[in-house]
């Protein structure tokens, strides 16, 4: 097989595992001619908190043991999601060895390789050996992959995709997309809509130079999209081993100031019980010695990348950077400037999320709660930032 194979009428029913298990296997069976339902075997894995996933795995147990992913996704997730960003971006990352091979494309959802291996938990990602390997990794992928060359796979699936997914290039076309997307049914939902779409202008004019670099950003590197070996364990100090880290999903990767990957990381140390105690400080000396870590990286990795983006050697190992590589406090410095210009911006882009999610969802989650907590983030950073400008008038706060 030559690439991705594309099943644009097959869909995958968010009903009972009988019935998704039965669609997968048409599926597989398609991709894999020689696989059949006596000798694979299909489970519900509990992933992320919008999408069904199941683990596919053929001849358990044997040499010839195969295991695949098969992801169906949520209702109504089009509306806040680029599907086919998504699906463009995965064969770009499988490209440079930074994600598994990508089999198929249905109508709701992929078929891609299972890396072995376990999420992290929130509470580990301040662990100093797995900060490293995290770092590391942001590193290469913010060093490695090329805009340009998603766009040029964009456009070639441009005539079995919708092309609406098209309007969005950037986290701010995003954004806005999401905000014109929000409930207007009611006064209140249309003045929380018009809020949200003039605090989107203003912060967009205070911070859109402010973050760095543009670079292909993963946008939602939370605990659970982390995966280390299963036998490496939080705090395994005495081996000094930093594991070896993968990113998976890739959902919401789109063009971004490299300061939102940054900020939005170090937001998701509280997890989603929202513990901000867990949340490092600002430019205090974790996220200063996590900062320090990356820009090594970025110089190393840099180093493989021809001045055109295009990598002499894409599968780089992140742990073969060059420790040595020089990174001046300034530096440093730097880009804590960026991550603090751009902190309060993950809580604008969740809360916005999560207010879609609240009404468009069947999981089951506080989505609302969860939208008017990263919401708060925002304006209490909104409130620091016009502060340290000596203005302490804060228009459109709630």
């Amino acid at each position: 097989m030559t690439g991705p194979q594309v099943f644009p009428n097959l869909v995958v029913p968010l009903t009972d595992i009988k019935t998704q298990s039965t669609v997968t296997m048409d599926i597989l069976r398609l991709i894999f001619p020689s696989w059949t339902s006596e000798n694979v075997e299909i489970t519900s894995l509990k992933g992320g908190i919008t999408n069904c996933l199941l683990k596919c795995v053929y001849q358990a147990g044997t040499t010839q043991e195969k295991t695949v992913l098969v992801r169906a996704y949520g209702r109504g997730t089009g509306t806040i999601i680029d599907r086919n960003r998504e699906f463009c971006t995965h064969i770009h990352l499988h490209s440079h060895g930074l994600a598994p091979p990508l089999y198929a494309r249905f109508k709701n959802g992929l078929v891609y390789g299972f890396i072995p291996g376990r999420s992290v938990e929130y509470q580990e990602l301040s662990d100093p050996l797995l900060m490293k390997g995290i770092a590391r990794m942001l590193a290469q992928w913010h060093t490695v992959l090329d805009s340009s060359s998603i766009r040029m796979l964009m456009d070639e699936q441009s005539t079995t995709t919708s092309k609406e997914s098209y309007a969005v290039n950037d986290i701010w076309q995003l954004c806005e997309k999401w905000i014109n997307n929000l409930p207007t049914d009611t006064p209140d939902q249309l003045s929380r809509r018009d809020v949200l779409a003039d605090e989107l202008q203003w912060v967009k004019n205070e911070i859109e130079c402010k973050g760095g670099p543009t670079v292909i950003a993963h946008c939602d590197l939370l605990s659970g999209n982390v995966v280390v070996p299963l036998d490496w364990t939080s705090g395994a100090k005495s081996s000094g081993m930093v594991p070896p880290v993968t990113f998976i999903d890739y959902e919401y990767a789109l063009p971004s100031p490299r300061a939102f990957d940054l900020a939005n990381h170090f937001m998701e140390w509280q997890g989603f019980e929202c513990d901000i105690s867990r949340i490092p400080e600002v430019g205090g000396p974790i996220m200063r010695l996590w900062v320090r870590e990356y820009l090594e990286g970025v110089k190393s990795f840099s180093k493989a990348v021809y001045t055109n983006g295009h990598s002499k050697d894409s599968r780089v190992s992140q742990h073969k950077t060059d420790t040595g590589a020089a990174v001046m406090e300034k530096d440093i410095d730097n880009t804590v400037s960026e991550v603090s210009a751009w902190w309060g911006m993950p809580g604008f882009y969740w809360g916005i999320w999560a207010t879609i999610q609240a009404i468009i969802s069947t999981i089951d989650f506080d989505y609302s709660t969860y939208a008017e907590n990263r919401l708060s983030e925002y304006w209490d950073w909104k409130k620091s930032y016009l502060a340290s400008k000596n203005d302490i008038s804060v228009t459109g706060s709630p």
